[in-house]
């Protein structure tokens, strides 16, 4: 049961230690400044809908790129859902959809660049498996469903200002990048089947972890990169707390540093 009475600073460090790497470098920075311009020992679920709305409001005079709101969006309505907050403030934090389009680009871009042997991705069964269903529908669906509304889009013989074209194509294009995306994982991932080993963690195991400072109980599964989903518990093996869990047994006790300090968690138990 999460603890209705966090504070900002407790829901965000909790929140960060369950990104990958990945995600915690691209959101760490925004987060804390929110934090400390929230209050770091601010309840939670004492900030209101018109405190978001004015953030976003300052972020946006001073200039900067306000995609790098997203961060913050995404850490609130993970609170929510985890109980912190009983109002989704998450969805007050309105963003233009052709910024966090070319946020999301941006993003596609950086991980379709990454080098080919920079190693095999570890994945579960389950993931591998999930994987491949999203790409036969993006390869045999999706791709056909987009090019039947370019097609309608094209009857409309004007189409320097055609609205329904311009979105369909840049729909084509992130669909494009996505499917590139799964070959490159599907090709070179090793599936690691889910066992048991001792009580011993490992990728594919669900674990129930104490959180030692707030006496809290929390329940992940260990996953690979693709597969993390931390607002559903799923967090990567390379995430701070992913990397901390590896190969540790029942009762044993660890720390992961967060932004804000060290965590101390206790492995209450592994189950397969």
């Amino acid at each position: 049961m999460a603890e209705t009475g966090a504070t900002v600073d407790e829901a965000m460090r909790r929140y960060v230690g369950g990104l990958s790497e990945e995600e915690r470098s691209a959101q760490q920075a925004e987060l804390a400044r929110f934090a400390r311009w929230a209050g770091l020992q601010v309840r939670l679920d004492s900030l209101k809908a018109e405190d978001v709305e004015r953030y976003q409001e300052q972020v946006e005079k001073s200039g900067a790129d306000v995609a790098r709101l997203e961060a913050v969006r995404g850490f609130l309505t993970a609170a929510h859902k985890q109980g912190y907050s009983g109002l989704n403030l998450g969805k007050y934090i309105k963003i233009k959809r052709t910024t966090a389009r070319k946020a999301k680009e941006r993003r596609a871009e950086q991980r379709s660049e990454r080098p080919a042997g920079e190693g095999a991705e570890h994945i579960t069964r389950e993931g591998y498996e999930a994987l491949k269903q999203e790409l036969d529908h993006l390869v045999n669906v999706k791709r056909a469903e987009i090019a039947e509304t370019l097609y309608e889009a094209r009857l409309d013989k004007d189409i320097r200002e055609n609205a329904p074209f311009d979105a369909a194509k840049q729909h084509q294009a992130e669909v494009e990048t996505r499917i590139r995306h799964l070959e490159r994982i599907l090709a070179t991932a090793q599936v690691v089947e889910q066992r048991a080993n001792g009580n011993r963690v490992g990728l594919g195991t669900t674990v129930v972890l104490r959180d030692l400072a707030h006496d809290e109980e929390l329940t992940y599964m260990l996953v690979g990169t693709s597969e993390a989903n931390p607002r559903a518990g799923r967090i990567s093996i390379v995430s701070p707390v992913g990397k901390a869990l590896l190969d540790r047994r029942e009762g044993e006790e660890f720390e992961v540093e967060a932004p804000a300090g060290r965590i101390r968690y206790r492995v209450e138990r592994v189950e397969a």
